[in-house]
């Protein structure tokens, strides 16, 4: 066999038509958020939804794997203030324009449309970071279940088409505020916050299969993140639940190697817990220091 010749070829290789699999823990707070998103998208029509809470909860995820179960296609957009209506709804090819005028034919469906059209999920990414303007174009879809498209016509979404927003808590900096009429079509709030520590020891678990640690170092990790969402005093962004499974995977690297797991974990610790933010004039690497010091034996 020849090696390929171009990313292209790269490209084209790694393609699949295959969902990824989705690795999600389904209880306590994941279960009860999963049962009313089915419920709020099997009434007819569906009832858009909002999940709202901290980064790295597991939002999107819940999301993801909720479509893949219902059979849904999911199309994410990741709102921020450069996102543009047209990004979100299409718009028409302007070569093609020029051969064939406007026409269905030119007009190439952003993932709103696409969502729409095919039944499947609009994944709103963050959709307190879209402008006002961006937010307007949306209700219609949300309200109407339809989008008018000049020089095309009006656009009817399919019974199984639904939205479903991420929000993360509005305090945080370089958000909109929702706007009151977008606000209220977002019939349905789903509020998730850290999981609980068996929930979070499952998560780390499950993402290090083969290569578990004794059960104290799960603890002991576990004990580190909680402790940088207990210091709202002193952290302003604290360890979300991708810094646990993070940190275990890295001490069970090097325990494969014959190390200590207890001073590996004091060795690699800090270097993820370097995403968490710290407030005024706190030194963030004493901080992390301190946690991890505190920790464990």
């Amino acid at each position: 066999m020849s090696a390929p010749s171009s990313t292209h070829d790269l490209i084209r290789q790694s393609l699949s038509t295959e969902a990824p699999e989705v690795k999600i823990v389904l209880e306590g707070q994941y279960k009860k958020a999963y049962d009313l998103i089915a419920d709020a998208t099997s009434v007819d029509p569906p009832l858009p939804v909002l999940i709202t809470g901290p980064p790295g909860v597991g939002k999107s995820l819940l999301v993801r794997k909720f479509a893949m179960d219902t059979g849904r296609g999911v199309y994410e957009i990741f709102f921020d203030e450069m996102i543009k209506p047209q990004y979100l709804v299409g718009s028409h090819d302007p070569a093609l324009v020029l051969r064939k005028g406007y026409s269905l034919d030119t007009f190439e469906a952003g993932p709103l449309i696409r969502a729409m059209v095919e039944g499947g999920v609009l994944l709103a990414q963050e959709i307190n970071r879209a402008s006002p303007t961006v937010q307007n174009s949306l209700h219609e879809p949300l309200e109407e279940r339809s989008y008018y498209i000049p020089k095309v016509g009006r656009i009817r979404a399919k019974e199984s088409f639904t939205l479903i927003a991420t929000a993360n808590p509005s305090e945080l900096a370089g958000v909109y505020r929702l706007t009151e009429a977008l606000r209220d079509r977002l019939r349905v709030t789903v509020e998730l916050t850290y999981p609980d520590k068996e929930t979070e020891l499952k998560i780390m678990r499950m993402n290090s299969p083969f290569s578990r640690l004794p059960e104290e170092i799960y603890d002991d990790i576990y004990a580190i993140v909680r402790r940088t969402r207990e210091m709202n005093d002193r952290v302003k962004k604290p360890a979300s639940v991708r810094v646990g499974p993070a940190i275990a995977k890295l001490v069970a690297q090097r325990a494969s190697r014959g190390e200590d797991p207890h001073a590996a974990l004091r060795e690699v610790a800090p270097s993820v817990l370097a995403t968490i933010e710290v407030t005024g004039n706190e030194d963030k690497n004493a901080l992390i220091r301190e946690i991890v010091e505190n920790v464990g034996g």
